[in-house]
């Protein structure tokens, strides 16, 4: 059996979490029988292929600058044809698609049902549903995540910066401006309603080409539930630990001070909460024997004045470290060096698969309590978790737990088996090995 693994970004371009979620995906499938092979987009003019740990990858072209109508899907992107013709000749059995983007969407999603493979989409981010792109309604409260156009517009207006009585009054204007999108600036703000709609139509018409679609959380398998999608199409397939876990005891043995050391593992990202971390780390007493480990990642594509308030703010606490990327495979180690986790998320995540890693090195999380983090962290059990954006709140937590090391012991102990991507991938093959043995469709 064939898959194709296809996903909007990949190594060694970028190091996200549905990167290192597709490759160790890959290769646990490898490692079972099932061939391989990722493709993902390249901004180029020319097709590429690599192997990378293994796996067998394929790069096809999209334009450096895209166009209007085809970023908002109007259009497949240029050069397509590259993709199409390349799919083509792969006589794969199954295509598996995880992204949504332009490079990795709806375009991609039809030209491999319209050649007869069958059609696997897994569900990653919340983004796949959510204007606003965080699942917080009206960016405070978790939503149950229907598409409604006119609730759904209004709330994406107000994360641009409108009055809620100015968003609620625009988001009430009809579909039929839907062509005003196109204008520069205020088109999107007047089309909202409709830009709304069309999201909801294209989750249907994914879910229409899609003959599975996998939720790695059970929020979002409610929420694909709760927007009308078959239920027998739907699956829940939680994320899992994709590496070998490292000696955590000889990692922990070589801390060089007492002080109650926190991490911090993530996207330079708002949503990633950094900024909420290091306010609340600050707020410790100076007579608490703490310190805070910062190892961010993505800093190239992060909003510079995000990155610089938050450097200049920690700059203020010589407690708060901040340290260089590390290769994926010794995360663990990093991991196992800290004390506790610190993962203060302002949106709702379909995991983190960080979670999971400080779990399989017997290191506890504070984490938000929201989403997939809450469905990972039992409060009290195998870590703490904090009302998402309440400062004084973090703070608490943070206090209690540098203070109280039987807890810091307890919520070793509760931690319990790990999920693996081992685990993931032959939930996966069931999947594929289903789907290979129904009637193929017409090409």
């Amino acid at each position: 059996m064939r898959i194709i693994e296809s996903t909007g970004f990949y190594y060694p371009d970028s190091a996200g979490g549905t990167e290192v979620y597709v490759d160790s995906l890959a290769r646990n499938l490898e490692a079972d029988g099932i061939e391989c092979i990722v493709a993902a987009p390249s901004r180029s003019d020319q097709p590429s292929r690599y192997v990378h740990e293994g796996i067998e990858v394929f790069r096809y072209p999209i334009p450096e600058r895209l166009v209007r109508n085809e970023i908002q899907g109007r259009n497949p992107p240029r050069q397509f044809n590259e993709f199409e013709d390349w799919l083509r000749e792969q006589r794969a059995d199954v295509y598996h698609q995880h992204s949504w983007t332009t490079g990795c969407g709806l375009w991609h999603l039809a030209a491999a049902k319209r050649l007869g493979l069958k059609t696997v989409v897994t569900v990653h981010l919340p983004g796949n549903i959510c204007m606003r792109g965080t699942m917080l309604y009206e960016g405070r409260t978790a939503c149950d995540g229907k598409i409604e156009p006119e609730r759904c517009a209004s709330c994406w207006l107000q994360s641009k910066g409108l009055p809620v009585g100015t968003a609620r009054r625009v988001a009430k204007l009809p579909e039929v401006l839907s062509s005003l999108a196109r204008l520069p600036r205020v088109g999107p703000v007047l089309a909202a309603n409709a830009l709304a709609a069309r999201r909801k139509r294209d989750l249907h018409e994914m879910a229409a080409m899609a003959d599975r679609i996998v939720a790695p959380c059970r929020w979002l398998y409610e929420a694909l539930l709760n927007n009308g999608l078959v239920p027998g199409k739907l699956i829940l397939n939680r994320q899992g630990v994709g590496y070998q876990v490292q000696d955590s005891v000889m990692s922990r043995a070589e801390k060089i001070s007492d002080a109650f050391r926190f991490g911090f593992l993530g996207r330079w990202d708002p949503v990633k909460g950094m900024h909420i971390l290091v306010e609340a780390f600050k707020r410790l007493p100076a007579d608490v024997p703490v310190e805070l480990v910062v190892c961010a990642v993505g800093e190239a594509g992060a909003p510079e004045k995000y990155r610089e308030e938050v450097r200049r703010s920690a700059a203020l606490d010589h407690r708060i470290q901040f340290i260089s990327t590390v290769p994926h495979k010794q995360v663990s180690i990093l991991l196992a060096g800290i004390d506790a986790l610190v993962v203060p998320s302002q949106w709702l995540e379909t995991g983190p698969i960080v979670v999971l890693e400080a779990f399989a090195v017997g290191t506890p999380v504070i984490g938000s309590d929201l989403g997939g983090i809450s469905e990972l962290v039992s409060h009290g059990r195998n870590g703490l978790l904090v009302p998402h954006d309440d400062v004084s709140a973090w703070t608490a937590a943070m206090k209690r737990l540098a203070a109280d090391r039987v807890l810091l012991a307890q919520l070793r102990q509760g931690i319990g088996e790990v999920r693996t991507m081992s685990d993931v991938a032959s939930d996966m093959a069931m999947v594929y090995r289903e789907l290979f043995l129904t009637k193929p469709y017409a090409a």
